[in-house]
């Protein structure tokens, strides 16, 4: 199943967001242009603005004036990964050199900085407080995850609770924020708005918590990266943690990863070990309740084909293969 059979209904309001992301992205300086073209050529699945135009599609169709705001929080998704990828060093994103490895280190976190300003610059000219403060708070909690995401680098002894808090702040809040705009910019009750945002927020824990199962697990030519990229420069996920609880060798790798010795060979033998100590179960299991939590908060809407989507949307997060 391909990301555009799982948006379907929304297929007009994506091209039309797709072609003002691009004007977004206009820029009469050489270097800026060239970016961003770079940007968009590496497009990623758009899940947040599809969420956003979902969720505002419970309560009303014509959706033609919501489209700057799932630009901007498409503009906030691209500055956070620019600068995640100073941060870790990255060379590759989805597949292709990422901005830091092109263009060196200021010139991405300047970058990020220019598509801050530009979401922000948009959401202030859309007059909504709300979003302004909800799309902050965002911002915020994330910078926050990424420092204690720093904080806990080749910390073998991560527990479960400290993992989920870190996931919250950098993944799910941010697509929460996303349903919860949805429901904001369409005038939804504030009942609905709080379960568009829970929907929002268990999808958010369910998608990272896969995303970090298919480091393990999945292709390099299809996720875009090498598999165990995480471990390799020192970030602790929950596969990891559920392994080293039942692993009868687990005071070796802890030893390995905390005097940060991962090589290849290591993180071939970890995934044995994931595999074998049934830590893969045990996180997919996790990712599931999540994902049943999400469904559930759906249930005060009427049923329509837009509910239906999101349900969709919420079971295809188990499946998903890049």
């Amino acid at each position: 199943m391909r990301v555009n059979q799982v948006f379907a209904g929304i297929e007009r309001e994506l091209h039309k967001f797709e072609i003002e992301l691009g004007k977004s992205l206009n820029s009469e300086d050489r270097l800026v242009a060239e970016i961003s073209s770079h940007l968009l050529s590496s497009a990623g699945k758009r899940l947040r603005p599809a969420l956003f135009f979902l969720c505002a599609k419970l309560k009303r169709t014509d959706l033609e004036s919501c489209i700057p705001v799932a630009v901007a929080i498409e503009l906030i998704h691209s500055a956070t990964l620019v600068h995640d990828d100073v941060v870790d060093n990255s060379d590759f994103r989805r597949g292709l050199p990422s901005v830091n490895s092109r263009w060196g280190n200021q010139v991405s976190v300047l970058m990020g900085d220019y598509l801050f300003a530009k979401a922000f610059a948009i959401l202030t000219g859309f007059r909504s407080l709300s979003l302004i403060d909800i799309m902050s708070n965002v911002v915020e909690k994330m910078s926050e995850g990424e420092i204690q995401q720093q904080n806990e680098i080749f910390e073998a002894n991560l527990t479960e609770q400290v993992y989920l808090d870190r996931v919250k702040k950098k993944t799910a809040l941010f697509i929460s924020a996303s349903c919860r705009s949805g429901g904001v910019v369409t005038g939804a009750s504030e009942q609905e708005i709080e379960a568009m945002a829970n929907y929002g927020h268990n999808l958010g824990m369910a998608f990272q918590i896969t995303d970090d199962l298919l480091d393990f697990l999945g292709e390099a030519d299809k996720t875009g990266k090498p598999v165990g990229n995480d471990l390799r420069y020192g970030t602790i996920t929950l596969p990891v943690i559920y392994m080293l609880k039942k692993c009868p060798e687990r005071e070796f790798f802890k030893d390995k990863i905390m005097n940060r010795q991962i090589d290849y060979k290591l993180i071939d033998a970890i995934i044995q070990e994931i595999k074998i100590t049934n830590a893969y179960e045990s996180t997919f299991r996790l990712a599931e309740k999540y994902i049943d939590q999400a469904v559930r908060e759906l249930t005060i809407f009427p049923d329509s084909p837009t509910k239906q989507t999101l349900e969709f949307v919420a079971r295809y997060i188990l499946k998903r293969f890049y």
